[in-house]
């Protein structure tokens, strides 16, 4: 005796099968990463009440790229300059980014300085947590 086909119950466990795999796929999206609209230079005029720069350094930042999540990661690709006539030490707090409110943070530190030679430029990918707002610019002390 062949057994009737429940219709309600398959497109039940159907729909659950949809709406379990839409919101994992949904939550998966928000840690995906993409770049930022480029911003023309360094024009914003922001008050910097707090008195937070970069450390003093002889480094430069020749290009950098922001990108986002839809959760809030914020990261900027750098390439950073030694414009000293020397080896030198790059750490996080020669980096500061200047954010959309008007705050200005360093990367969130490096497990040990990154040494670039005389004139060496190299590209890092610095991560600034979560933020509300995006990136407007990443500067060192020689940018600002």
């Amino acid at each position: 005796m062949a057994k009737q086909i429940d219709m309600k119950g398959i497109s039940l466990i159907a729909f659950t099968l949809v709406a379990g795999f839409m919101a994992r796929s949904a939550h998966a999206n928000t840690s995906v990463l993409s770049v930022d609209p480029i911003t023309p230079g360094n024009v914003f005029a922001f008050e910097n009440d707090a008195r937070r720069y970069p450390k003093q350094s002889e480094f430069s930042i020749v290009h950098s790229v922001s990108m986002s999540s839809e959760s809030g990661r914020r990261l900027a690709v750098v390439t950073v300059e030694n414009k000293a006539s020397g080896s030198r030490i790059l750490q996080a707090d020669h980096i500061m980014a200047l954010f959309a409110d008007g705050r200005r943070l360093h990367p969130l530190a490096f497990d040990e300085g990154i040494k670039l030679d005389d004139g060496e430029k190299r590209s890092l990918t610095l991560s600034f947590g979560e933020n509300e707002y995006p990136i407007l610019a990443v500067y060192t002390s020689l940018d600002e």
